[in-house]
């Protein structure tokens, strides 16, 4: 019994430092819901494509939502865990406000 225990440990001390990040599957539906909330537009097509970990470990998921006006690109960011939105970049500028508390988005209807 303590053998079996002893080699479950051995071989369970190297993932324990290893960090996983949520899938781009994740990332990148995540990312087109926050588009159409920031957009007001729960039902537009939403296209989103995973473009991989910068090198400051921050994972990019860019995107196109079909609008009335035309398509508007934009464009997530994620903590390095991939479980959390760190930025959303739409309309020419930075929305970190949005990205973490889902508010301030200039579409909202009051």
């Amino acid at each position: 019994m303590k053998r079996s225990v002893l080699v479950a440990m051995v071989c369970a001390a190297p993932l324990a430092g290893v960090a996983h990040a949520q899938s781009p599957d994740y990332m990148q539906e995540d990312c087109a819901v926050a588009a159409q909330g920031f957009f007001q537009v729960f039902d537009a097509e939403t296209e989103t494509k995973y473009e991989g970990q910068r090198t400051d470990g921050t994972h990019a998921v860019n995107g196109t939502i079909a609008l009335e006006t035309g398509g508007e690109d934009f464009q997530c960011s994620y903590n390095a865990a991939g479980d959390a939105m760190v930025d959303f970049y739409a309309e020419g500028k930075s929305w970190t406000d949005f990205a973490q508390t889902g508010e301030g988005s200039p579409h909202f209807k009051n």
